[in-house]
C-alpha cells in the first residue's frame, strides 16, 4: 500500500497538490474496499452453537457421530478460520462487552458418556479447540457407559475443557407430570433434582456450576424461572437456531449433530444460517394450551430484508404464512387443533441483505 502511494506521488510530480490527492484517494478507496464490503456483509453477526452426544458408537445413531465425521467437522473449522469460542467469550458477546466475529463458533457435548473421554477428546486435543461439556451427574462417576471421576478431573487440567451442569436425574421436567396436581409440588420436584444436581456438581469439580443445558433440550418459562434465579451464566436448549445479540442467554439454540443433521452438507448449512430478529411470537414458549391456539404469529425487523418466509409447526409441517410489511409480522392461521404433546415453531426466510437463510425457533408444550 505504502509502495503505491509513492509511486502515485513521484509519478505525479509535476501535477497539482489537488490531483495528487485526488489520486491518493482513490488508491485508499480500491485498497480498502474489500474491507469495506466484508464489514457491510458481516454487519450482523452470530454463532453457531454444535451439540454432540456419543462418539463412535454406531449402536446409537440417534444419538452418535463417527469419529472421521467428527475430526472432518473440526479441520473444517480450522482450514476456513473460524472462531472457536470459549463459553466465557460467547457470554461476554452475549452480553454486549465484546463484538461477535464473523464465522464464530461454541462447540458443546451433553451427558458425560465414556466416549467423550476415549474417542472425541484426542482429536478435540489434536485441534486445541475449547468445548462445554454438560454432566449428566447422577450418571457420571457411576453408570459404566458414561465418564469417572478421574476422567473429569483430568480433563479439567485442560485449559480448554469447560463444565457444565446437565440436572441430576435428566428426566423430561419441562413437561409438568400429571401426578403433581399443583403448580407448587411440580416446581418442588425441579426444584429437588437441581439442588441435589448442584451439590454434586460442587462436590465433584471443586466450584460451582455456571452454565447449564436442559435435559432433552426441553425447557418451559417455570424450568427456566427456576434456573435463571440460580445465578448461571448462561443455559442451553436444543432449539435448532443460531445465537445472535438479541437471544436470551437462558435459552440458547444449539444444533444437534445426530443422524443426518451430522452429515457435512448439513453442517455447513447450519455455519452459514443466520438468526432473524424476532421482537414477539405467540403463543409464548412453554406450557399452552394447545387446543386454544388457532394462530402462530411472528413480530420481526427487517422485514422487508427477507424473502420466502415459512412458518414451521412440528405436528403441521411447513406452512405459509400472511405477511403484514408494515408492521413486521409473520402469521398463520391454524385448520386444526394441535394434539402433540410437544411442538417445536419455526420462522425461515432468506436475507437478500445478507444473503443467507435466516431462522429462528421455540418450543410450546401441552398443559
Amino acid at each position: 500500500m505504502i509502495l503505491c502511494i509513492l509511486v502515485s506521488i513521484v509519478s505525479c510530480k509535476k501535477t497539482s497538490i489537488q490531483n495528487i490527492l485526488a489520486r491518493l484517494i482513490f488508491i485508499l478507496v480500491v485498497l480498502l474496499l474489500p474491507v469495506i464490503s466484508e464489514s457491510v456483509e458481516r454487519s450482523d453477526n452470530y454463532v453457531t452453537v454444535l451439540l454432540y452426544h456419543k462418539f463412535n458408537e454406531p449402536a446409537s445413531p440417534t444419538t452418535s457421530i463417527s469419529t472421521g465425521l467428527f475430526e472432518k467437522q473440526l479441520r473444517y473449522l480450522k482450514d476456513n478460520n473460524y472462531n472457536i469460542l470459549t463459553p466465557y467469550e460467547f457470554y461476554d458477546m452475549l452480553m454486549g462487552k465484546r463484538p461477535i466475529p464473523p464465522r464464530s463458533v461454541l462447540i458443546t457435548i451433553d451427558d458425560g458418556y465414556r466416549s467423550v473421554y476415549t474417542e472425541a477428546y484426542p482429536i478435540l486435543k489434536k485441534y486445541r479447540v475449547p468445548f462445554l461439556l454438560f454432566l449428566y451427574m447422577e450418571a457420571v462417576t457411576s453408570y459404566p457407559d458414561f465418564l469417572t471421576a478421574e476422567q473429569i478431573k483430568e480433563m479439567m487440567k485442560d485449559k480448554n475443557v469447560f463444565l457444565g451442569n446437565h440436572s441430576y436425574g435428566h428426566s423430561r421436567f419441562a413437561r409438568w407430570p400429571e401426578r403433581f396436581r399443583t403448580r407448587e409440588q411440580y416446581l418442588r420436584w425441579i426444584e429437588d433434582d437441581h439442588e441435589k444436581s448442584y451439590r454434586a456438581f460442587r462436590s465433584l469439580t471443586g466450584h460451582s456450576p455456571e452454565f447449564f443445558a436442559y435435559p432433552y433440550g426441553e425447557y418451559n418459562r417455570e424450568y427456566y424461572g427456576i434456573i435463571k434465579s440460580s445465578g448461571y451464566l448462561m443455559a442451553f436448549t436444543q432449539d435448532p437456531s443460531p445465537a445472535g445479540r438479541k437471544t436470551d442467554r437462558y435459552i440458547i439454540p444449539r444444533y444437534a449433530l445426530v443422524g443426518s443433521w451430522a452429515e457435512m452438507d448439513r453442517f455447513i448449512e447450519f455455519l452459514n444460517t443466520e438468526p432473524i430478529e424476532v421482537r414477539s411470537c405467540s403463543p409464548g414458549f412453554g406450557l399452552v394450551k394447545t387446543d386454544e391456539v388457532r394462530e402462530v404469529r411472528f413480530s420481526i425487523n427487517g422485514i422487508d430484508d427477507y424473502t420466502n418466509l415459512g412458518i414451521y409447526i412440528s405436528e403441521a409441517g411447513w406452512l405459509e404464512p400472511v405477511l403484514d410489511r408494515q408492521k413486521g409480522i409473520v402469521r398463520v392461521e391454524l385448520k386444526e387443533k394441535l394434539k402433540r404433546r410437544v411442538n417445536r415453531i419455526g420462522l425461515t426466510g432468506y436475507n437478500r441483505r445478507t444473503g443467507r437463510w435466516a431462522r429462528f425457533f421455540y418450543m410450546i408444550i401441552k398443559r
